[in-house]
């Protein structure tokens, strides 16, 4: 879709998903990735994916991250900056003035309304002025009483600002379970009380543009980690025209512009899918949607360059991370002899075809092992 050869910056390399953010766009020739980072120890820095790594020390001065990006675009004439998880998109959106090359920045929301995407208490407002189906929540603070006569049990508790991987949510089935975490130190920040929905989990990830849906993928994870509010480790990609009506409703009154991903309920009960959550920027399953057949990506570079393409079609597959692909060997030995499916629904080729990272990474763990 792009004529010609382009440079890119991901300014956030230290982001957990800076390795299948490389995946993706290693499946396009003519792309040269630099890589910038306040983490000197990244494994992917190591990466055949990564053109250029520069590492500048973390400043707790946010003009300086702006700058040091402002650096590299002059330095390396870069043609697209790409932040790719919440704390750079937070800092960029904030500081956007003292970007130099503004027209070199990726497609990205509003600073308010990326706030209200990201913070689930902005978030569940937003739904419920826009007539979106979302489970009844309530926020509370340290030291604030609740409203138990607005509680149904059971309920999920979490950080109104995820921690992410599943940390720190919790379900209570009765009254004095909660009140005794409410009074406990793990009630540490802003926490939202939500009804526990009963049913199953589902998610769309997205590219928008101006509110508008230019690419997206529909998954329903099948496994996850140690438990069902952990990471997915597999999904099945499938067709559902109400659960994309809703997003469809939902990413138009956020004007949203960029990539997102959507974690959503099937209400077993109301028999309506319900928006959980909204992750502002790439999640740890986008691997997945490039394997069905969407790059988002890449498609995110293409967007913010201003080409244009149809919207992508994507294919009803089996997808398993490598986390899932081990849980499965262990508890059935047989999947070593599925070769066809491990090469072709799983993302083994991009450690076999690129080992340096993955070998700096069990030698820093070795290492910390012989020193402790």
């Amino acid at each position: 879709m792009i004529d010609k050869n382009i440079s890119i910056l991901i300014p956030d390399g230290e982001a957990p998903v800076l390795m299948i953010v490389l995946n993706c766009l290693s499946e396009v020739k003519g792309i040269k990735i630099h890589v910038m980072s306040d983490d000197n120890e990244i494994p992917m820095k190591h990466s055949k994916k990564v053109h250029k790594f520069s590492y500048y020390p973390k400043s707790d001065n946010e003009a300086d991250f702006i700058n040091n990006i402002n650096k590299e675009v002059e330095k390396h004439n870069i043609d697209l900056i790409m932040p790719i998880f919440e704390d750079a998109i937070r800092i960029i959106l904030k500081n956007k003035d003292l970007i130099s090359s503004i027209d070199k920045l990726a497609l990205l929301p509003s600073y308010n309304d990326f706030n209200t995407a990201n913070n689930k208490g902005l978030l569940n407002k937003h739904l419920e002025a826009n007539n979106l189906p979302f489970p009844k929540t309530q926020m509370i603070d340290k030291g604030t009483s609740l409203d138990t006569k607005n509680v149904d049990y059971p309920v999920l508790v979490k950080p109104a600002e995820g921690i992410g991987g599943g940390s720190g949510i919790y379900v209570f089935r009765e009254e004095n379970a909660l009140t005794e975490f409410l009074n406990s130190d793990k009630f540490d920040c802003t926490y939202l009380i939500q009804d526990y929905v009963e049913g199953y989990d589902i998610d769309c990830s997205v590219l928008c543009k101006h509110g508008e849906i230019l690419a997206y993928t529909i998954q329903k994870p099948n496994m996850f980690a140690n438990s069902k509010f952990a990471p997915q480790l597999a999904v099945d990609f499938i067709k559902d025209d109400i659960l994309f009506e809703d997003v469809e409703k939902l990413m138009k009154t956020l004007n949203w512009s960029g990539v997102a991903h959507l974690d959503m309920r099937y209400d077993e009960n109301s028999k309506e899918y319900k928006v959980i959550e909204v992750n502002p920027r790439f999640w740890g399953s986008v691997e997945a949607s490039l394997f069905a057949g969407v790059n988002f990506p890449y498609l995110y570079a293409v967007a913010s360059l201003n080409y244009d393409f149809d919207l992508p079609k994507y294919k009803f597959i089996k997808f398993m991370l490598l986390k899932g692909l081990v849980k499965s060997i262990k508890s059935d030995k047989s999947y070593l002899l599925k070769l066809k499916f491990i090469f072709k629904n799983t993302p083994i080729k991009y450690m076999l075809n690129d080992p340096k990272p993955t070998l700096y990474r069990f030698s820093r763990f070795f290492m910390r092992k012989i020193k402790s």
